[in-house]
C-alpha cells in the first residue's frame, strides 16, 4: 500500500460518498508514511481483509474502514496517533459501554457504535468499532442547507430521550467544580496567553460566572455527549439525494418517511459525562450551526452573547449564556486535551479562544 499525497476536505464533499460518518478517500491518499506503518501493523492484528478507505482531516486518530476477507460486514479502525489521542479512545471505549448498559431503549442503543475489539493498550493500539450507516449532520447541511431546522428537530428529539433515560438535577457545587476545574485548567496549561494577566484574568471571570449561575440555580443533569455537533450526526435524508450515500453493505439506504432527517447513529463520545450539564449539549449543536451555517466562529458568537446576554438561533430557541459559555468551555478544552496542534494554531487562539476570555476580562467586575 502506497500513502500519497493529502486531498483537501473541501475536494472531497459532493464528489465522494460517506459511510459511518467518514469522508473516504482512496489508500494512496492517505498523507503520511508514518500512517502507512500503522495501518499496516494494524492489519496484520486484524487478519486477513482489505483497507476501502481512509478518513482525511486534522485528527490526532488516523480512521480506516477494513473489510474482512471472509465476506463481514466492514469495521471502523481507530489508529491513535498520539498519548493524547489513546487516553480520548478509551474515554470514549468506556463511556459507550456504560450508556449502553443504562439506556434500556433498544433504538437509542443502536445509536451507539459498539466496540468488536479494543487493543489500546497494544503496538500499535488499535479500538474496533462497527460502522453505522447514514450522512454527517455537517456534510448533509453542505448539500442542503433548507434543512437545518428539520436536522435540529431530529437532533434534539434524540437528546430528549437521552434526557428522559438518565436525567436528574442538581445544585451541588461539588459537581460543578468537577465540570469547570480540569477545564480551566487544560486552557491554563497548554495556552502560554492563558497563563498571562489577561488570560489569567479571563480564566477566573469564566470560573466565577458559571459557578455562581449553576449554584445558584438547579441545573439539569442527565448523560451528555459533550460535542453534540451535526458532524457527530449521522443521518438519513427525508428525500431521495442526486448522489446516493453509501452504506456499509454498499447500498443506498432508504430515504426517511417523514419531513425531517433521521438520525442513524451518534458517534465521537470521548468527552461524555454520565453527569453532565444538559444545557451543554444544546448549545454546542447551536454554535455549530452558526459556524457551519454563517461561517462565524464560536468564538464570534460567544462574545456576541457575552454583550447581549444569550444566545439565539431560529433552529434551537433561545440559550441561557451559561450554556453557551459551558458550550465553549467544553469544545476549547476538548479540543486543546485531544490535541496539541490547536495550541499552536495561532488562528484558531485568535478566532476561538482569546476573543472569549478577553471580554470575560473586561466585564468582570473589579476585585474588592
Amino acid at each position: 500500500m502506497s500513502v500519497g499525497g493529502r486531498v483537501p476536505v473541501y475536494e472531497l464533499m459532493g464528489v465522494r460518498e460517506v459511510a459511518g460518518g467518514l469522508l473516504l478517500v482512496p489508500p494512496g491518499s492517505a498523507g503520511r508514511a508514518a500512517d502507512e506503518l500503522r495501518l499496516r501493523l494494524a492489519a496484520w492484528e486484524l487478519g486477513r481483509g482489505r483497507w476501502e478507505a481512509v478518513a482525511q482531516g486534522f485528527s490526532d486518530v488516523l480512521v480506516a474502514r477494513w473489510r474482512p476477507a471472509d465476506g463481514g460486514p466492514p469495521v471502523l479502525v481507530k489508529c491513535p496517533r498520539t498519548g493524547e489521542a489513546v487516553r480520548a479512545l478509551v474515554r470514549e471505549r468506556d463511556a459507550i459501554a456504560v450508556l449502553a448498559a443504562q439506556v434500556r431503549r433498544p433504538e437509542l442503543r443502536e445509536l451507539l457504535p459498539r466496540t468488536l475489539d479494543s487493543r489500546l493498550g497494544g503496538r500499535p493500539p488499535v479500538l474496533v468499532q462497527e460502522v453505522l450507516p447514514g450522512v454527517p449532520g455537517d456534510v448533509l447541511l453542505s448539500r442542503r442547507p433548507e434543512l437545518a431546522a428539520a436536522l435540529t428537530a431530529s437532533a434534539f428529539d434524540v437528546l430528549a430521550e437521552l434526557r428522559g433515560a438518565t436525567s436528574g438535577s442538581s445544585w451541588d457545587g461539588r459537581l460543578v467544580d468537577g465540570w469547570l476545574g480540569h477545564r480551566l485548567a487544560v486552557l491554563s496549561d497548554r495556552v502560554r496567553w492563558c497563563r498571562g494577566a489577561e488570560g489569567t484574568a479571563g480564566l477566573l471571570a469564566l470560573r466565577a460566572r458559571l459557578r455562581r449561575e449553576l449554584t445558584e440555580h438547579p441545573t439539569e443533569v442527565a448523560w451528555t455527549h459533550g460535542d453534540f455537533t451535526p458532524g457527530n450526526l449521522l443521518l438519513r435524508s427525508p428525500v431521495p439525494n442526486e448522489s446516493p450515500d453509501e452504506s456499509p453493505n454498499g447500498q443506498p439506504p432508504a430515504p426517511s418517511s417523514g419531513g425531517q432527517p433521521t438520525v442513524t447513529g451518534l458517534v465521537d463520545w470521548a468527552d461524555a459525562l454520565a453527569d453532565g450539564p444538559v444545557v451543554v449539549d444544546r448549545a454546542s449543536f447551536a454554535l455549530a450551526l452558526g459556524w457551519l451555517l454563517e461561517g462565524r466562529s464560536w468564538g464570534e458568537q460567544v462574545v456576541h452573547a457575552l454583550r447581549t446576554g444569550g444566545l439565539r438561533r431560529p433552529e434551537t430557541g433561545e440559550l441561557p449564556l451559561s450554556g453557551v459559555l459551558l458550550a465553549w468551555l467544553w469544545h476549547v478544552s476538548a479540543n486543546l486535551e485531544k490535541s496539541r496542534r490547536f495550541a499552536r494554531n495561532r488562528r484558531w487562539l485568535r478566532e476561538v479562544l482569546v476573543p472569549v476570555l478577553r471580554e470575560l476580562a473586561g466585564s468582570a467586575p473589579p476585585p474588592r
